[in-house]
């Protein structure tokens, strides 16, 4: 509905330019490439060697092998309880 809904308000307010957009592109991913209504650069991977998506995949694999650790901590964490005297006691510790 959405994307019928936002079709509908561009063609009303570009008209004819707006249907010689939506004639080139698609709403399903990669489908007008596959038509062959839209081609990709020489050089498209080099968007994805950039720093923020490298940064982006190297803490996801990251925190996927990391997991095993995680929930070891925090099943120790749980299972000792909490020792006081640290400096989150005010955030744990009831108040009396």
């Amino acid at each position: 509905f959405a994307c019928w809904n936002g079709d509908r308000r561009l063609e009303a307010e570009h008209g004819e330019n707006f249907l010689k957009i939506k004639e080139r592109t698609s709403i399903i991913p990669f489908q007008a490439i596959l038509d062959g209504r839209q081609t990709l650069p020489k050089d498209y991977y080099k968007e994805l060697i950039r720093a923020p998506f490298v940064l982006i995949a190297v803490g996801s694999i990251g925190a996927y092998f990391a997991h095993p650790y995680m929930q070891a901590g925090a099943a120790l964490a749980k299972n000792t309880g909490l020792v006081s005297g640290g400096i989150l006691d005010p955030l744990f510790l009831e108040l009396n």
